[in-house]
């Protein structure tokens, strides 16, 4: 019997796919448990809720602003949402309140959308594609009524005719040539797969070490403290930073109960700025508490040094809110007859150049939310009030 004879490529080509293999498993568990590992990112944001959950969260933000009339403050509780967004929401909501017989409602959501459009300038065009799209919903459900119900809307906000957007004509392309695909069995190839992986892998280790660096340094940054005062735990405590550059700042946390009730925001935003350059310098911004339950929000202004010693500023901006001079460890509160929030600067530093103590170059202010032990969660407030 002769023996059969080896090929010498064979070796190589087992070589291959096994580093392919390797690599692959490498490259995977880099990406999945190093690089890109799952982690908490934070609070839910009211455009992440459910069909219903949305139609209860604008019909409390109508309220709110029937109450105040302040559409800065409504506007912000839309702050990550489209305008497609916002106005399909309000369709909808002014739609379900007409079908009910709830005219007084739907007049509410009216003058919050009114007043949206004024302030955030709709485009009628958007509007008008908008509510065809929810019209057409709305019919192939079988609801003509309502089809006919967000039209109207569309004409409270000035909208005459709801047209639908022309319809994308597609053009055929002409089927190229197709790409030959290389044959595993082709030594050439697996080489050029082995050493493409391998520089992957190289960079992935490099992109590895730089992002547990910049992962420590955030999770050091974002620690937020235990809970060690008196009585029981806060409802929310919540550090809010500020950074040089940061120039559509406006951060909110929501409030909820044990039970998971929502009963409310707090945050931080900027409030004024001094002239238009790019980073826009802030001079003061507003902390702000809003309580669901007695339909009422409060502002205080946190003001650097210029600013609150300036009679101009001082003026316009204690409009908005009580102003407080922003100083290293200075602590305020907030409060409603159901919530307290208890504010504190716990870090800050001005930009260089003038104005001097003019803006801020950074601005950390650590909010402790505080259920009152003897509120009374149904009081109604008839007139709300700015503290």
């Amino acid at each position: 019997m002769s023996a059969s004879r080896r090929s010498p490529l064979r070796p190589l080509a087992v070589g291959g796919v096994a580093g392919l293999i390797v690599g692959c498993l490498v490259g995977w568990l880099a990406i999945g448990w190093w690089l890109w590992p799952v982690e908490y990112v934070g609070d839910a944001y009211t455009y992440e809720l459910n069909d219903a959950e949305k139609m209860e969260y604008v019909a409390a933000v109508a309220d709110s602003y029937n109450l105040t009339r302040q559409v800065e403050v409504a506007r912000r509780r839309f702050n990550a949402w489209t305008t497609e967004e916002k106005i399909s929401a309000l369709a909808q909501l002014f739609a379900d309140y007409q079908a009910q017989g709830k005219m007084q409602e739907a007049e509410r959501v009216t003058d919050l959308a009114v007043a949206l459009r004024g302030v955030e300038g709709w485009d009628p065009i958007t509007v008008a594609q908008v509510v065809t799209q929810l019209a057409a919903q709305y019919k192939g459900q079988g609801a003509a009524d309502k089809a006919q119900l967000v039209t109207l809307f569309a004409r409270e906000l000035g909208v005459s005719e709801a047209t639908p957007p022309p319809a994308a004509v597609s053009t055929p392309t002409a089927a190229g040539p197709q790409a030959r695909i290389p044959l595993l069995g082709d030594l050439g190839t697996l080489l050029k797969l082995v050493g493409g992986l391998f520089l992957i892998v190289i960079l992935i280790l490099i992109l590895f070490i730089l992002t547990r660096r910049r992962s420590a340094r955030k999770k050091a940054a974002e620690a937020e403290p235990e809970w060690t005062g008196v009585g029981p735990p806060p409802l929310l405590q919540k550090t809010s930073r500020y950074v040089l550059g940061m120039d559509n700042f406006d951060e909110s946390f929501a409030i909820e109960a044990e039970d998971g009730e929502w009963l409310g925001e707090c945050g931080v935003g900027i409030s004024e700025s001094l002239g238009d350059d790019t980073p826009r310098r802030v001079t003061a911004f507003e902390v702000w508490l809003f309580d669901k339950r007695n339909t009422l929000t409060i502002t205080k202004v946190l003001m650097s040094d210029y600013a609150y010693n300036d009679e101009r500023l001082l003026n316009k901006l204690s409009v908005r809110g009580e102003p407080i001079l922003a100083t290293p460890g200075v602590t305020f509160t907030l409060e409603t007859p159901a919530l307290t929030v208890k504010a504190q600067v716990v870090e800050m530093e001005y930009g260089d150049g003038l104005p001097t103590f003019g803006y801020f170059n950074n601005l950390s202010v650590a909010l402790t939310v505080q259920l009152k032990p003897d509120a009374d969660a149904s009081a109604d407030v008839s007139v709300p009030s700015r503290g």
